[in-house]
């Protein structure tokens, strides 16, 4: 095991977000490194790690508010150390239009109203969680499902992650932040 230590907090209505950073935190364990998955909620002190990934969803425009409290709060350590910030949303699967491009506006309001410096970030297409949505929620995302051209059928959750992309970012993480050990 490496003395590389690495936390990844995750904010997540529905469970995709914290599917996503379980995917990278394997992914950062290959290096190896020591990793901690939590809860925005039960976040340990993120001066204890080298690393600090820290993701959030994104549910009518904007991020969770408990994950942008805790950025604010935590700016100067994040700021001081190697730091990668994901966020998750249905925005992301539009590869061509202009959804990834309001994801990629979203996740840059969210820095920039914390004051979070990053080394790298990342938009990553989440999911229609339709059947843990309540009636209303439900409806409404159907709507929006039908306007994107995505999967509307209720009666089933659709997962639109693409779980490539999430390793290719975690492999860009275990690069660029030097975890891979040597041979």
């Amino acid at each position: 095991m490496t003395d590389r230590r690495v936390l990844v907090l995750y904010a997540s209505n529905y469970g995709q977000t914290r599917k996503v950073a379980l995917r990278i935190a394997d992914r950062l364990r290959e290096a190896p490194a020591d990793v901690e998955v939590s809860a925005i909620g039960e976040s340990p002190d993120a001066t204890a790690y080298d690393l600090v990934v820290v993701g959030g969803s994104i549910h009518a425009g904007n991020h969770q508010r408990a994950l942008e409290r805790w950025m604010r709060s935590h700016a100067g350590a994040l700021n001081a150390r190697p730091t990668a910030v994901f966020s998750v949303s249905l925005s992301a699967t539009d590869e061509d239009g202009d959804g990834r491009v309001t994801a990629t506006k979203y996740l840059t309001e969210l820095l920039s109203r914390t004051g979070v410096e990053t080394d790298r970030t990342a938009v990553i297409a989440g999911a229609l969680a339709y059947r843990d949505y309540n009636p209303l929620i439900r409806w409404m995302m159907r709507r929006l499902a039908r306007r994107k051209g995505l999967p509307d059928d209720t009666s089933h959750n659709v997962e639109l992650t693409d779980w490539d992309a999430v390793d290719r970012f975690g492999a860009e993480l275990v690069e660029g932040f030097g975890l891979r050990s040597a041979p």
